[in-house]
């Protein structure tokens, strides 16, 4: 599968309006909208990371859309600058849940007047509350009339149960030796934030935006592990409550990752990131992408659903904030 962008991007917002609802007139189009955070990438890579990689995985799933649907321009409907649950850091941008929310709602209901009818809406941050967020900017879409998917909810379904074979390809173009490997293997689970998975995907679609100091960082923290969602991992898994458990357990191991100090804003080992594992990341996350894309956008079929749904109701809609981190107390060199 061809990974390279086919064509230019056509920004939407920039045409005469008669021209950008002409393109939207087009049998199949479709819209790509971003939607990223401002946010604290630790000391080596840039606070618009996710807006980058999010751009190049949406050139890369527009290829490979057009391999499967024929031909159709590269229509972008903007990037919010927008997210719930940045990781704490300086000039990380803090928004409600309600903020991004109704931004999200009204940029889609915008854009569906406009006379969109397929829409992504791309991320590549994993807050669970922002990717609830867009979960319903999807479902607000679908009301009216269109077809939507946010596609990273695919991502971090395979992240929260991760199957570490599936990195087997990217680990192997990873230059470092072999007990450092299998220690990346085993902590693929807990590479969330800014360590070897996306330090690498940077290297591959901005390379530029990635400082030569990654090199000289030492491994993230060694992860904690919360006795209270443990007990309710376990008791979610006597109940046969598979899914639930399997969630209830990342999080328990994931939550006290915030609480390390002095908090270093990123996890795994960045320094043996390589360009070449980002390329095979990012083949890889684009072709479940397309597949989804295609399923969801051409044949009707429900779009991945992002997991913690639950967290909208124990956040109080976001007002709790049990991630965030001071910044005096963050390692930001």
């Amino acid at each position: 599968m061809t990974t390279e962008p086919v064509t230019e991007a056509v920004q939407l917002l920039d045409l005469p309006h008669r021209e950008a609802r002409r393109l939207l007139a087009e049998d199949g189009a479709v819209v790509f909208l971003g939607v990223n955070p401002v946010e604290f990438h630790g000391p080596h890579l840039s606070l618009h990371n996710d807006r980058l990689i999010s751009e190049g995985l949406s050139r890369d799933l527009h290829a490979a859309l057009l391999e499967r649907r024929g031909e159709s321009p590269f229509l972008v409907g903007g990037d919010l600058e927008l997210g719930c649950e940045p990781a704490s850091g300086p000039g990380s941008r803090h928004a409600k849940l309600s903020t991004l929310r109704d931004a999200v709602n009204e940029a889609v209901r915008a854009l569906h007047e406009l006379g969109a009818r397929r829409l992504v809406i791309n991320t590549f941050h994993g807050g669970a509350l922002h990717n609830l967020a867009l979960d319903e900017g999807v479902r607000t879409f679908e009301r009216l009339g269109g077809r939507a998917i946010a596609p990273l909810a695919i991502a971090l379904l395979e992240m929260v149960d991760v199957r570490a074979e599936t990195f087997d390809e990217a680990l192997q173009r990873t230059p470092c030796t072999a007990s450092e490997r299998h220690a990346l293997r085993e902590a693929l689970r807990f590479d969330f934030h800014a360590g070897w998975l996306e330090t690498s995907l940077a290297l591959h679609y901005a390379p530029g935006s990635v400082s030569p100091c990654r090199a000289r960082l030492p491994p993230g923290p060694k992860l904690g592990r919360d006795a209270v969602l443990g007990f309710f991992a376990r008791a979610a898994g006597a109940l046969g409550r598979e899914a639930l458990s399997t969630e209830l357990d990342f999080l328990a191991t994931a939550s006290t990752w915030t609480k390390v100090r002095p908090f270093p804003a990123y996890t795994s080992r960045p320094d043996l990131a390589s360009a070449a594992a980002g390329a095979s990341i990012a083949a890889r996350f684009v072709e479940r992408y397309a597949e989804a894309s295609v399923a969801t956008l051409d044949h009707g079929a429900p779009p991945p659903r992002p997991p913690f749904a639950y967290l909208r109701a124990l956040t109080l809609e976001g007002r709790l904030q049990p991630s965030f981190v001071p910044t005096s107390e963050v390692l930001a060199e």
